[in-house]
């Protein structure tokens, strides 16, 4: 089954992707520009901001031929070259985005990742920065016979079936399993408060629904822990400790030190397995795995929306660094005035 995605798409997609260097792990297109939320009309989408990240094997290349390709897409760090570019797409979520660029009648934002890094937040959760992107319905442009992404992407999905179950009661609907997978990422996000739409997770669920089944039917079909009644439309999963137990092992090596972190007192020395199994009795189990998905996420938003003051154009700049800066200012505030106010 093909996903529909917005009309035209396919054509307008190939014409995009040609302008670029052709050196990619994958490339794939995502959000509004691609799908449609609700809330929204189709001239809306039609007309949105289109969305892509590019993985790349070796970044420095790639940014050499593209600056060579495309030099005014960079920010002023063009005349720094493609090695410092590089440097400055390590940090935060290891994204380097350009952003508001013309093409083919367009405005596009791209994003560039090496396939390295790609494929450790797949795994891991390092930043669940183009990892929470990917637990949501995105379009493939091109993928390469690289075996390590392929199963990065599959671990992906996954991680955020099992990280959903945990948060969920015994009993749910497919549609509030895609509402807190869609979730997930946007966790801790600090635009989320700022900027963003506060009832973006559902617009980006209801009208795509058959796009998560497609994403996620398999998954469903074939873990041992969860009754997937499709017809129904329903599941029920195992919520016994010995079951969030289980659920919890499996969980991302990041989430499982972030939880870990937030449980254990400071001084103690125990295993992760010992602390994941105190957590699996608990029943604030689910709120603990919330936490974790959100210092991941709240960390990662904010550096690599700090990048963004430097690789924007003029007009984002503005627009990004007050919003960067008011999230860092409240961010102070809470954590040095609470205790001068205890003195």
């Amino acid at each position: 089954m093909a996903l529909p995605v917005l009309s035209s798409s396919a054509v307008k997609f190939r014409r995009v992707l040609a302008q670029f260097p052709q050196e990619l792990s994958l490339a794939f297109a995502y959000g509004s520009g691609v799908f449609r939320q609700a809330g929204a009309s189709a001239e809306h989408g039609e007309n949105n901001m289109l969305d892509f990240v590019f993985a790349v094997d070796d970044a420095v290349s790639w940014h050499m031929t593209n600056l060579l390709k495309n030099r005014s897409h960079y920010s002023f760090l063009k005349f720094f070259g493609p090695k410092k570019i590089t440097t400055i797409q390590r940090y935060g979520a290891g994204v380097y985005y350009n952003t508001l660029v013309p093409c083919n009648g367009r405005m596009i934002k791209y994003g560039v990742i090496s396939t390295d890094a790609l494929i450790e937040d797949l795994f891991h959760w390092k930043t669940l920065y183009v990892a929470g992107r990917l637990q949501k319905p995105v379009k493939i442009l091109a993928q390469n016979e690289n075996s390590k992404l392929q199963a990065a992407l599959v671990s992906n999905l996954k991680s955020a079936v099992t990280a959903a179950f945990l948060m969920l009661p015994e009993s749910f609907s497919e549609e509030d399993l895609y509402m807190q997978i869609a979730g997930l990422s946007y966790s801790g996000d600090f635009r989320m408060i700022i900027g963003e739409d506060k009832s973006k997770v559902q617009n980006i669920v209801k009208p795509n629904v058959a796009h998560f089944q497609k994403l996620y039917s398999n998954i469903l079909q074939d873990c041992p822990q969860v009754v997937y009644k499709h017809h129904l439309g329903r599941l029920e999963i195992d919520k016994s400790p010995e079951g969030q137990f289980t659920q919890l092992m499996a969980l991302p090596k990041t989430l499982q030190q972030k939880i870990t972190a937030l449980v254990n007192p400071p001084g103690k020395n125990r295993d992760v397995e010992e602390i994941l199994l105190q957590v699996a009795h608990d029943p604030d189990c689910g709120f603990v795995v919330n936490q974790g998905i959100s210092g991941i996420v709240r960390s990662s938003s904010i550096v690599q929306s700090a990048k963004t003051i430097l690789t924007a154009g003029t007009g984002l700049h503005i627009k990004y660094s007050g919003f960067v800066m008011t999230t860092l200012f409240s961010s102070c505030l809470s954590r040095y005035c609470r205790p001068l106010a205890s003195l």
